[in-house]
């Protein structure tokens, strides 16, 4: 048997062992290299995401005033904030018995004169004689003598009244004498509604001012002196303070002269007077005014007025009276009382 031919075919068979050994030795060496090359990048990609979680769960994050914010809901921001602050503004009511020169500040109530700028250290007496709930028919008198003696006062005006004796108004106003509101017609300012009192503060100072053709009203007295916090803000808008009293004549409830003198000279530094020239018969009051102002005269007085400076009442001039407003005819009032649901 010839061995020839065996050993080509082992030559075969070696020949092709070898190649596929080189071609799994080729095969697996790239698969090999792959192997090592990717392995490193798989680490540092995992890494990298770990570091990125870590940095993220410990970076801390921006105040909500530090991201950036659209323009349109900041200055939405900012108008919400600046009506924010005009509201707690508007409602905010000065202390009692804050005076603004002459005058209460507006918002503020007083009620007697002992604080009043500019006087406190005066020895002296101080006296402020206010007239309420005219202009009426002894309106002129009051005005006569206290013109006379040279005595200045105030007076506190209902808007009716006003409208029903304009040229009264004006006169009083002519002669010198600081003017206050006294409503409209005289409600009860803490039993009305917020809106009902403020429309009773606005239209007495609207008609007021229009009759006398200036801003003439720069204080008011509460009917009854009653008032809350509503009426002081209802003031306050207006630019309004209030004015009380600490002596009463009550001239509104007894018709004698000699009461009402006596009523109206109490002992006292610092006087804040009420007396009325109008809302009824008013004759005893003018009966007993100059012996009221002869008996602080007498004491050496100072008379002042609350509500501001007009031109001086006290330089002795003529009133005119030549005009008498009963002769006006009531003009229709502007405006409607507002209706509400708590009146």
């Amino acid at each position: 048997m010839s061995k020839r031919p065996i050993s080509r075919v082992s030559s075969a068979v070696g020949v092709a062992a070898s190649v596929a050994a080189v071609g799994a030795a080729v095969v697996g060496g790239w698969y090999g290299v792959e192997r090592l090359t990717s392995a490193p990048v798989a680490v540092e990609h995992a890494r990298a995401r770990s570091a990125g979680a870590a940095q993220a769960t410990n970076t801390p994050r921006l105040p909500e005033s530090l991201t950036a914010t659209p323009v349109s809901v900041a200055l939405e921001r900012k108008e919400q904030a600046e009506q924010e602050a005009r509201r707690r503004a508007d409602a905010a009511l000065p202390e009692r018995g804050r005076w603004d020169g002459n005058r209460p500040e507006a918002g503020s109530e007083v009620h007697d004169i002992m604080t009043m700028p500019g006087h406190a250290d005066e020895s002296v007496p101080l006296v402020a004689l206010t007239f309420d709930d005219g202009p009426g028919p002894y309106t002129m008198d009051i005005v006569d003598i206290l013109v006379r003696e040279r005595v200045p006062a105030t007076f506190f005006m209902l808007g009716i009244q006003v409208e029903e004796r304009p040229n009264d108004a004006r006169a009083v106003a002519a002669a010198g004498f600081a003017i206050g509101s006294h409503t409209m017609d005289h409600q009860d300012l803490a039993k009305l509604s917020p809106e009902d009192a403020e429309w009773e503060i606005r239209e007495s100072t609207r008609i007021i001012d229009e009759t006398l053709g200036r801003r003439a009203t720069r204080c008011m007295r509460a009917p009854y002196g009653s008032f809350n916090d509503d009426t002081l803000r209802a003031a306050k808008h207006q630019g309004l303070g209030l004015v009380g009293w600490d002596i009463d004549t009550e001239d509104w409830r007894v018709n004698d002269a000699s009461r009402i003198l006596a009523r109206g000279t109490r002992p006292g530094r610092r006087q804040l007077i009420l007396l009325h020239d109008a809302g009824g018969d008013r004759r005893a009051t003018v009966e007993a005014l100059p012996g009221i102002i002869a008996h602080y005269k007498a004491e050496g007085a100072r008379f002042v007025s609350v509500c501001g400076d007009g031109p001086s009442a006290t330089d002795g001039r003529e009133v005119d009276r030549t005009a008498t407003s009963s002769d006006d005819p009531r003009p229709a009032s502007q405006s409607d009382r507002p209706k509400s649901g708590g009146q």
